[in-house]
């Protein structure tokens, strides 16, 4: 996951209607239950809602609740640490450790469906996981490549000004290839974008540029069967 970055990921639990994200250990550690957001909150909240919003089972009006907690009132998302405290997630060490973005997805009231209803399930989430996978292409993406002899870069910091905490380039064939997801912008007019830094463990002649075609080096295929982005 260091050598490849990967960039999103989700992992599928049952037992709730709800997608949760990071962080997921509270802050105050003998606190169960603690607001506890990442500094790309603002990220992990389109994450879970773009799911949520797409689960046919999330937006059913109609739908009971699993146990106690009506999720329907955030949207059916939730932070996890303001859930249940849950030290050493998945989640939790993708995005401190790795650069990839991962939330938990509690897909079902039932922890153990019967094989006649994994058809309906999967019609349930068929949508949600295509449209999570497009947001692969949210944010910035690019290559650090050495001014002089083009050769990649790799481990070079990709900073954001206004959100502490960095992503890193990976090595894929001859180019260090980076993808940042970042927010929808709140400006209504055409900006230059938040500023990257890639240069912070680089020489001083190291360059970004974004990759335009396959001959990056780019890792840039889609599962069999998705759709291109919309956006």
């Amino acid at each position: 996951m260091q050598k490849f970055p990967f960039v999103l990921s989700a992992n599928l639990h049952g037992g709730e209607l709800v997608v949760t994200y990071p962080y997921d250990m509270t802050r105050t550690y003998w606190k169960a239950q603690e607001l506890t957001p990442t500094p790309d909150d603002a990220v992990f909240r389109w994450l879970a809602t773009v799911y949520a919003t797409t689960n046919l089972a999330m937006v059913d009006a109609e739908r009971r609740l699993c146990h106690y907690e009506d999720f329907t009132r955030e949207g059916n998302i939730i932070n996890g640490a303001h859930w249940h405290t849950v030290p050493g997630s998945m989640n939790d060490f993708s995005y401190l450790h790795t650069n990839c973005f991962e939330v938990t997805v509690e897909l079902s009231c039932d922890k153990f469906p019967h094989e006649s209803e994994l058809p309906r399930e999967w019609e349930n989430n068929k949508e949600s996981l295509l449209v999570f996978m497009e947001q692969v292409r949210r944010g910035i993406k690019g290559v650090v490549r050495d001014k002089d002899t083009e050769q990649g870069i790799a481990d070079a910091i990709i900073a954001v000004d206004g959100i502490n905490h960095d992503v890193r380039t990976g090595i894929a064939g001859a180019a260090a290839c980076y993808t940042r997801s970042l927010p929808r912008p709140k400006a209504t007019t055409p900006s230059p974008g938040p500023a990257v830094s890639p240069t912070r463990t680089t020489p001083p002649s190291a360059t970004s540029s974004s990759p335009r075609h396959p001959s990056s080096g780019c890792v840039r295929s889609w599962p069999r069967g998705a759709r291109s982005p919309r956006t």
